[in-house]
């Protein structure tokens, strides 16, 4: 299969299975948000958000500089890929008790805060399971065989939903909804885990030598992905604190489908990142200024699509979602609209984020990341308090919009390309007559 075909094959892969994910996530948000109200939808989305801030500590770099390595050094793709998992399970059981820690002196607003930090303690479990899926996932993502981590991913939210459907129905509370997460991915884990294993030589030996490099690699790729995580979920926690369950439910609604929106470009970066570390060296950044054309036509095609379908069907998304309950939620609407613009602009930062990554240049990208957290907390104390959730919105807007022009100034002054916004035609057309083959 051609290369270009195999990222073809693993972004559709993986396109497919979200959307079978999505559509199991979505029935799961008709049902929460039908059961539980604003108030208690928001208590459900905070856990969960704590689960993705505390899973970037787990990550710490490790996912993308792992299988950068893995796909620079082919003959040793193994033993890179099994080293970076044991480092990894050391990261997540200190992830884990820091957000158990987090639970107990994190400020809330909400009705049942015995309840909110319960469901934090099941959520730090939550994310040492994520964090062991996603260790399978470097595997698939390396070998370029991501199909079979949708796979997992597809069993565990179908699983998800049939859990909380059945607790739900007996009338159980929130804690068990945070475990109906927890027991679907446990199943999901064993399946992936056995699918990796199919596919990778497990002869592990230490190699200090690798570790160092590759610790000292990810100690800036770690704190970037951290930073940039909580730059996307700390409005949620700010909400939280500021105004309480309700606005976090409200916004959650909205962010849950900004969340979605936004999966092509990440899919697509992440089937291209082995492609683009592959030829970042010197001798290869000719075709590496192809492939970021290219790519940056795809990408814009995409935000397109997604900008307009988010901001005119934005009143059916949000009613067709809270059903019954349209009421409650009415006002995330408008937040919708607002993170449509954010959607765009973000297509466009996996391009440029991922490229900088590629180019290991990612010592360089932390300042692009800590002065987006900055500006992005900064910026939510100041409007949060005065606009809520439409507050929360805008500044995602504000903050997906300025590293863009960060990012793609840095790619300019290192790649020395600028792309241009007249090639998507062309590489449409190409796309279609070569049947995926654009590189």
């Amino acid at each position: 299969m051609h290369l270009s075909q195999k990222v073809a094959f693993n972004t559709i892969a993986q396109i497919l299975a979200k959307i079978i994910s999505v559509a199991f996530g979505l029935a799961l948000m008709i049902l929460l948000t039908s059961h539980l109200g604003r108030d208690g939808y928001g208590d459900y989305m905070y856990i969960l958000t704590l689960v993705v801030i505390f899973g970037s500590f787990t990550d710490w770099g490790t996912a993308t500089i792992g299988v950068r390595e893995a796909a620079k050094n082919p003959k040793k793709q193994d033993e890179i890929l099994l080293n970076v998992f044991f480092i990894r399970l050391f990261l997540v059981c200190l992830g884990a008790l820091l957000m158990i820690a987090a639970g107990y002196f994190l400020p809330l607003k909400t009705a049942h805060p015995l309840l909110v930090r319960q469901g934090i303690f099941i959520g730090s479990l939550i994310l040492m399971i994520f964090a062991l899926k996603a260790s399978f996932g470097l595997i698939f993502q390396t070998k370029l065989q991501m199909q079979k981590l949708a796979m997992a991913d597809i069993l565990a939210s179908g699983l998800v939903l049939l859990l909380s459907w059945f607790f739900l129905k007996w009338q159980f509370g929130l804690t068990s909804l945070i475990l109906a997460v927890l027991l679907a991915n446990i199943v999901a884990v064993i399946v992936a885990g056995f699918l990796a294993l199919r596919i990778i030589n497990f002869k592990w030996h230490f190699n200090p030598v690798f570790l160092k490099k590759f610790l000292l690699e990810s100690l800036p790729m770690g704190a970037i992905l951290l930073m940039f995580t909580v730059d996307n979920k700390i409005d949620t926690v700010m909400l939280g604190s500021l105004k309480g369950s309700g606005a976090v439910g409200v916004y959650a609604v909205s962010y849950r489908i900004y969340d979605v929106l936004i999966l092509g470009a990440a899919y697509l970066m992440n089937s291209l990142l082995p492609v683009i570390s592959r030829y970042a060296r010197q001798q290869g950044q000719v075709k590496l200024r192809i492939i970021y054309q290219k790519s940056f036509d795809v990408l814009f095609l995409m935000a397109i699509v997604v900008l307009i379908l988010s901001f005119v069907f934005a009143p059916f998304i949000v009613k067709f979602l809270t059903q019954n309950n349209f009421s409650q939620f009415a006002d995330s609407v408008l937040v919708l609209k607002i993170l449509s613009l954010a959607i765009f602009f973000s297509y466009f930062n996996h391009l440029t984020g991922y490229t900088i990554v590629g180019l290991g240049k990612q010592r360089s990208y932390f300042s692009v990341a800590f002065f987006a957290l900055g500006f992005n907390v900064l910026a939510n104390l100041i409007i949060i308090p005065r606009l809520s959730y439409y507050g929360a919105a805008l500044v995602t807007v504000l903050t997906e919009g300025l590293v863009l022009v960060i990012t793609m100034f840095f790619i300019a002054r290192f790649l020395k390309i600028t792309p241009s916004l007249f090639t998507f035609p062309k590489t449409l057309f190409q796309l279609i007559k070569n049947k995926g083959k654009i590189f």
